[in-house]
């Protein structure tokens, strides 16, 4: 057992953190289409439910395919470290699917809203689900999450089963009426949102809400420029992670939970919840900085596992190691 409170060997290799993150994507956190175009697909999704979704995201993920998804989504970089033996043919096959499961993910978003029965939560372990209910409702702690799956749906679906308050740590800079469209019919209450461009104000935000024993959902696998980043091995090549989740676990003394809500069916979902860990500084500097780059890296791992069994459901669409 180490100072992570893991039982992950120590990486092999141990690159030094970056001061600041360099801007790696062209993703920019808006919807793609407008406004028009959103309401519209959201006010089908009444009519057309879950098959509809299904079938409608081919069509629609098409067009991203054809103009310019390949490069400027960051899918041929992806798809050539997972499958490297691929054929043209089939990696625009993986490609298109991909799409077509991100596409699926923001309709089950919706329709969920609209009616979560519609959907099946499934959970992976009971008793991990006990020691996390434990935890987030009694003591607070930072809800470690992935553009894996339905992240969102994840920080919200844990919300309901635990009772705790929690902040979601998600950049807020989508077409305002958009934006509104969101907050108002898709945020339940409890729930409030920290943009982390404001880095003092939401390093404030951030620490306040542990302190007051509540929960933060922080994504651990996308920078924005300006962030601190650690660099791990990743799908065989060094990327770069935020820091923010494991500095804010390290000084705050409060668990780290990853968490993972995959879709496993048309209507199931499955809720994969980590044991809690600690991260503790020593008093050294260097060791500090060893004890940091071991909690990123264990994450790392445990996120290229999940990233290998879902492939599809990785929805980062640019070259994550540029």
């Amino acid at each position: 057992m180490d100072a992570t409170g893991t039982n992950q060997p120590p990486p092999q290799a141990r690159p030094a953190p970056s001061a600041a993150a360099e801007p790696a994507s062209r993703w920019h956190g808006r919807t793609l289409g407008g406004y028009w175009l959103f309401v519209t697909c959201a006010q089908l999704l009444r009519i057309v439910g879950v098959p509809g979704s299904w079938i409608g995201s081919w069509f629609i993920s098409f067009p991203f395919l054809l103009f310019g998804g390949r490069f400027q989504y960051g899918s041929f970089a992806y798809w050539r470290r997972l499958r490297p033996d691929a054929g043209l043919i089939g990696l625009l096959w993986l490609m298109w699917r991909r799409y077509a499961s991100f596409g699926r993910i923001l309709c089950d978003r919706q329709l969920a809203f609209l009616d979560v029965k519609r959907f099946r939560f499934v959970c992976r372990d009971l008793a991990h689900d006990l020691t996390m209910r434990s935890v987030m409702s009694q003591h607070g702690a930072i809800l470690l999450a992935a553009h894996v799956g339905n992240w969102e749906l994840s920080g919200q679906h844990l919300h309901v089963l635990t009772g705790a308050r929690l902040h979601m740590v998600m950049v807020r800079d989508d077409h305002p009426k958009v934006q509104a469209f969101v907050d108002q019919r898709m945020r339940p209450a409890g729930i409030s949102v920290i943009d982390p461009r404001d880095g003092l104000g939401a390093a404030i935000g951030i620490y306040a809400a542990l302190e007051a024993g509540d929960t933060v959902c922080m994504l651990g696998d996308r920078v924005i420029p300006g962030q601190p980043t650690i660099t791990a091995q990743f799908l065989g090549a060094p990327a770069k992670f935020p820091m923010g989740p494991f500095h804010a676990a390290a000084i705050t003394g409060r668990p780290i939970v990853a968490s993972f809500l995959v879709k496993t069916g048309w209507r199931t979902y499955t809720l994969e919840v980590d044991e809690p860990y600690y991260i503790v500084l020593p008093k050294n500097r260097r060791e500090r900085a060893l004890v940091l780059e071991h909690a990123v890296q264990h994450w790392a791992t445990r996120l290229e596992d999940r990233v290998r069994r879902y492939p599809l459901q990785w929805h980062n669409f640019y070259d994550f190691w540029r």
